[in-house]
């Protein structure tokens, strides 16, 4: 008597089940630990860079640490608008060659050449509102040339930084940036305690520190590495460039939506309020540095997956799990912060303390933020920019609404301000995906 089909694959399937169980175990214990692996290089540098910053806003009178805040924003300001809009199309295109030295290497010496243009007419547009914000707070021509100057020089730095960094993160290479990071940042720390320690720390020693600290590890411990997987050598790719300026005229409206967004609070306040509040913002924003752990993890190694992902099964499953960790890692940093808000506040030191409520407000802020940059991962991964232009009346629109029922000038008025703003690039980023994976969102 003859088995049937099914007596036959009996066997044969349950010896498949065990098999196939070990190579998804394989796969998840791989996954765990290269997110360790990266988390806990990430959380020692972020460590270093938490007890820099509260020496620092320990050490500096509150004037001086709003001119260093100033400066850092000016930073911040500078490298937005210089990346923001490429930033949906490095990705996009550098995945496409990822294994191809020579023309990743063209691809990044593109981007290089194009954000270095930027920079000049970021530069002539957004240095002389900085300007007058560092005069107007009494600050002198002197300080406030050498402090502009280095903020400059250090936006520089971190483009040759980036553009290292991608190569890197393409071939799977993360730990490389992070001990980059963590060479640079201990570097800092002990320059500035060295400072403190010798009574000399102001907002121009310690800006002159944040930008030469960085040289060592960039130039001499991630470049040669970085050269292994792309030829920095290379001529610019006139088909690259073209692409990566398609990318950035869609997505300007984004970059100048992102840049006002995240320089409002600040601006209005040292106009409307005084040099105090600007400190106050400054130095609560230090305590929300925890939540770049999470975030960095996700654009460093999240990043990159999705760029080369070209399976839509696969690339669906890893948006569902990044979101779901997301929303659980963020919720836990809050609710740590509530819970430890008196500590945090006295390591900002006296001058700050008081400051409880705008504390958990401003993480409740980078908390959602963080959530919604998680979540809107494929949207910079895959290039799904396509409507982007709708942007700035979202974001505009909330914001103007919210200025109805603010006080800005206060420190809780700011943050306010700053979450309309998310509200509006939420309601975008949830089109966009929902269109992306349609496949109506690509240009």
């Amino acid at each position: 008597m003859e088995a049937s089909p099914k007596t036959m694959n009996a066997p044969r399937q349950g010896l498949r089940l065990p098999a196939l169980e070990g190579v998804c175990m394989k796969r998840v214990r791989r996954a765990a630990s290269l997110v360790f692996s990266y988390a806990s290089l990430n959380i020692l540098g972020r460590v270093v860079q938490m007890i820099t910053a509260f020496m620092v806003v320990r050490a500096l009178g509150k004037t001086d640490y709003a001119w260093y805040s100033l400066a850092n924003n000016l930073v911040g300001a500078l490298g937005m608008f210089t990346v923001t809009g490429i930033g949906t199309g490095l990705m996009p295109v550098a995945g496409e060659v990822a294994h191809d030295r020579l023309k990743l290497g063209a691809v990044m010496a593109s981007a290089a050449r194009f954000r270095t243009s930027l920079l000049l007419v970021g530069a002539l547009t957004g240095i002389p509102v900085f300007v007058h914000l560092l005069l107007s707070s009494e600050c002198s021509v002197f300080k406030t040339s050498v402090l502009v100057t280095a903020a400059l020089v250090s936006v520089l730095i971190n483009i040759a930084s980036q553009m290292m960094t991608t190569p890197l993160s393409l071939v799977g290479r993360y730990s490389v940036p992070q001990w980059e990071n963590i060479m640079n940042c201990t570097l800092r720390l002990l320059f500035i305690a060295v400072l403190i320690g010798a009574g000399m720390a102001d907002a121009l020693t310690v800006m002159i520190i944040t930008v030469l600290a960085p040289l060592p590890s960039v130039f001499a411990w991630m470049l040669p590495k970085a050269r292994q997987y792309a030829a920095f050598e290379q001529p610019v790719d006139p088909a690259a460039t073209q692409r990566l300026k398609k990318h950035f005229v869609v997505g300007l409206p984004t970059s100048l939506t992102y840049l006002f967004e995240a320089q409002i609070a600040t601006f209005i306040i040292g106009f409307m309020g005084n040099i105090d509040k600007v400190a106050d913002l400054g130095a609560i924003g230090r305590v929300a540095l925890i939540l770049q752990v999470p975030l960095a993890v996700a654009s460093g190694i999240l990043l990159p997956r999705m760029s080369a992902e070209q399976n839509q099964s696969r690339l669906w499953k890893l948006w569902i799990g990044s979101s779901l960790l997301s929303v659980l890692s963020g919720g836990a940093v809050l609710f740590g912060g509530w819970l430890m808000r008196h500590k945090l506040l006295m390591l900002l030191g006296p001058a700050y303390a008081g400051l409880e409520h705008e504390l958990v407000f401003y993480l409740g802020f980078q908390v959602f933020s963080f959530v919604v940059t998680v979540v809107s991962m494929p949207v910079q991964s895959k290039g799904w920019v396509r409507h982007s232009w709708i942007r700035p009346i979202l974001v505009f629109g909330c914001q103007a609404l919210s200025a109805c029922f603010l006080d800005l000038s206060t420190v809780n008025g700011a943050i306010g301000l700053m979450c309309a703003g998310s509200v509006g690039n939420t309601l975008l980023n949830v089109f966009l995906l929902f269109h992306g994976w349609r496949g109506r969102a690509g240009l």
